[in-house]
């Protein structure tokens, strides 16, 4: 019983990974059209999507793996602290590039705040993660779920069923990191507050 625990601890680590999320969170949102304010066309929902793809998970994906044959971090769960911190920058570098991108373009403003969110969770991050290993999971979910909360105060749009499912991810990951013993309680537990206190902050300063 013990492995097959493991085993899908394992597998809900990757799946629920915490660069799928603004990927996740773009398409997910594309296909309510209600809560932006002009009709965007078909081929435009799949270039935002795209584009939030190739820069906020292929690119640091590749980035990761270009690392690993260079045995510059010996594995892919990068479990010592000071592995993460070239990978967490090649992330960077791709929500930043991301975001130049697309600053040229209309864009609906609720998309830019989940982007510009994520990267400065992100950021937060890799700035902790210089002191302390922090779960980014919990941080990534618990930042996602205060987005949603704020944009649904903000467009006063209920966005409850994908609040709940995010919280319900929250405590899956949560539970899945402590299964794999890649964090200790304090390390979960900080990850939820900063995720929480980045997005809490970045909302009032917009």
């Amino acid at each position: 019983m013990e492995p097959l625990k493991l085993r899908l601890s394992q597998f809900v680590s990757y799946a629920f990974h915490p660069l799928l999320i603004p990927t996740a969170t773009i398409v997910a949102l594309l296909m309510m059209p209600d809560i932006y304010f002009f009709t965007i066309p078909g081929v435009l929902k799949l270039w935002y999507a795209v584009i939030v793809f190739v820069f906020t998970v292929l690119m640091p994906a590749v980035g990761v793996l270009f690392l690993k044959k260079l045995n510059a971090i010996q594995s892919f769960d990068m479990v010592e602290r000071s592995e993460r911190t070239v990978p967490m920058i090649v992330a960077g570098t791709g929500y930043v590039t991301m975001l130049y991108l697309l600053r040229v373009i209309s864009i609906p403003p609720v998309f830019l705040f989940i982007l510009y969110s994520a990267t400065f969770s992100l950021i937060a991050g890799l700035v902790l993660n210089l002191f302390y290993k922090v779960s980014l999971h919990t941080l990534g979910w618990s930042a996602l779920t205060s987005m949603l909360i704020c944009i649904s105060l903000r467009i006063g749009m209920p966005l409850m069923p994908f609040v709940i499912v995010s919280i319900l991810i929250n405590g899956l990951v949560g539970y899945a990191r402590l299964k794999q013993n890649a964090h200790n309680e304090a390390q979960v537990y900080w990850g939820y507050v900063v995720g929480v206190g980045v997005i809490v902050v970045f909302s009032l300063l917009v």
